[in-house]
């Protein structure tokens, strides 16, 4: 699955037999190739990183990517135990989601919030990974502080 030619054969492969237990080495290989692949190939992972890195936070990338993949692997046996078949852009998403879900605990939400333009609020570590996670259908900064701003409304 390295080079991706793969994925899509690995997903339908998933679809057709996620119930079964040797499945479940599948899924957390599909989900290590998402993960690592939301860097160049998800938008909205790039601007919320983007996003995070301007907050000038020292999130711990690496570890916070290795975090998310069991998530992901358990997102994606949750996806083939429904009808259909999962698109490889549902699964890329569904990995930036928790990318960003897993990178949240560790960011500095008032510096965040500033840099998005949104008045400070006090939110529960959930709704705050929630929110991030949400932002992650952005492309751009703007469209990330909507995403934000919207999730964490009352």
């Amino acid at each position: 699955m390295g080079n991706g030619r793969s994925v899509g054969a690995a997903l339908r492969h998933l679809d057709s037999h996620g119930s079964e237990h040797s499945s479940i080495v599948l899924a957390d290989a599909l989900a290590h190739f998402l993960v690592d692949r939301c860097e160049s190939h998800h938008a909205g992972w790039q601007a919320v990183r983007r996003v995070v890195v301007d907050s000038a936070a020292d999130a711990p990338w690496e570890k916070c990517a290795r975090r998310a993949v069991p998530r992901v692997a358990e997102d994606l046996l949750s996806l083939s135990a429904q009808r259909g078949r999962t698109p490889l852009a549902r699964a890329q998403h569904v990995a930036a989601q928790r990318r960003a879900e897993q990178i949240a605990g560790h960011l500095d939400r008032a510096a965040i919030f500033a840099g998005l333009g949104i008045a400070p609020r006090a939110v529960s570590d959930e709704r705050w990974e929630a929110a991030l996670g949400s932002a992650v259908g952005s492309r751009s900064r703007e469209q990330v502080a909507r995403a934000v701003d919207l999730a964490l409304r009352d």
